[in-house]
């Protein structure tokens, strides 16, 4: 009897994991093929590259040039969390072993630090950024919703590029969420106002 159940679990979940997988797919092949997204390519294939960390590192230098003591200190906690992220990333890298989707146009692929695809490490630290930009500066409405669109445009820009397919960037965007939101209160009250 166990037996048997086990077997029609196992066939529902590759039966599962078949249809998002062919979901992941069409919606990789529309992002990516959208004419309305061709006439962006060279915003995307910045955004990709302004994702590796470019831009938030800026942001954390201006604050920590022309800000106070609570900037340098979101500095620091904004850093120590993009370190626990970038960790989770690659164990759950690891751990899914998900393959990257074929290039679009083997010019458009990049050097790759690692070949697996879930959860999008993009994703995860840009999202993870503008969490702790609405934690930390919520009153700043410009600024929350410039960094969310800049993170939107980043994720967004993995799947166009195909780097990755939406699942992967779904992922990065609730793993970076949700530890910002989390870790935030926990690493700044245990860094010293000094």
């Amino acid at each position: 009897m166990r037996v048997g159940l086990a077997s029609r679990v196992l066939g529902l979940s590759e039966s599962l994991s078949e249809r998002v997988l062919a979901l992941d797919r069409v919606i990789l092949y529309r992002v990516s093929g959208a004419r309305f997204f061709r006439r962006l390519d060279t915003l995307f294939l910045l955004a990709t590259y302004l994702g590796d960390g470019y831009i938030w590192g800026l942001f954390g230098i201006w604050l920590i040039f022309w800000g106070g003591p609570r900037d340098h200190r979101h500095v620091l906690a904004g850093l120590a969390i993009s370190v626990v992220q970038l960790t989770l990333v690659k164990l759950l890298k690891l751990f899914f072993r998900r393959e990257r989707p074929p290039a679009f146009v083997p010019s458009r692929r990049f050097f790759i630090l690692d070949t697996h695809a879930f959860p999008s490490g993009h994703a995860t630290l840009a999202f993870g950024i503008a969490t702790l930009t609405l934690r930390f500066y919520g009153e700043w409405i410009g600024l929350v919703l410039l960094t969310y669109l800049l993170a939107a445009l980043i994720s967004l820009s993995r799947i166009y590029l195909r780097e990755h397919y939406p699942l992967d960037v779904f992922g990065g965007v609730i793993l970076g969420s949700v530890t910002s939101w989390t870790l935030a209160p926990v690493i700044e009250n245990a860094i010293p106002w000094g």
